[in-house]
């Protein structure tokens, strides 16, 4: 406690030495008031330190402001690195979607040509989910007897109905969607 009595006293004569020295310095005219007044809430500022919270104030003299620009940095560039994972993976989601339509399309022997998939992964948006599935799909193996056998056209064509309604059926259980945001074109 007298250490801290006697911190205080010097740092008052101090302050006190350091205001005169200023005034006897100055010369007369119109910023001396100006200036006495700054010397003042100095000699002031020096009579309430010690009262004032010292934690706060030691915080205050010592920030660190590399650290803060760090610790900001490390946030922005965590943003950043967060939203190129989001995106690299909804790109490796629809891929892999891709793929497993691809093997069911192949089970039912047909080859896939083109598969488009309008998808919204993100879960914070407004409508996440997959919104539209556009396949073109073409006979895995065309036999010549069947290209020359023109008769049977139209049971080819129901039969490759059914097959285009099993299709969506399956894609659409799977994914948990209706079937009707499939679209399927055979080519």
């Amino acid at each position: 406690m007298i250490k801290f009595l006697s911190n205080w006293v010097q740092q008052i004569a101090l302050a006190v030495i350091i205001v005169s020295i200023f005034e006897l310095i100055l010369p007369n005219g119109n910023l001396k008031k100006y200036i006495k007044i700054i010397l003042g809430i100095y000699v002031i500022f020096c009579l309430i330190s010690p009262f004032v919270d010292s934690q706060a104030l030691y915080k205050l003299q010592n920030v660190d402001l590399s650290e803060y620009v760090e610790n900001e940095t490390q946030a922005l560039n965590s943003t950043v690195n967060q939203e190129s994972m989001d995106l690299r993976l909804s790109q490796l989601y629809i891929e892999e979607l891709e793929k497993d339509i691809k093997k069911r399309v192949e089970e039912n022997e047909y080859k896939m040509v083109k598969c488009n998939i309008d998808a919204n992964l993100k879960t914070s948006s407004n409508n996440p989910g997959i919104h539209k599935i556009d396949l073109t799909i073409s006979k895995n193996n065309i036999n010549v007897s069947d290209v020359e056998i023109n008769i049977k056209k139209t049971d080819e064509k129901k039969q490759e109905d059914v097959d285009v309604e099993n299709l969506k059926k399956s894609i659409a259980s799977n994914y948990e969607i209706s079937k009707d945001i499939i679209n399927i074109k055979i080519k």
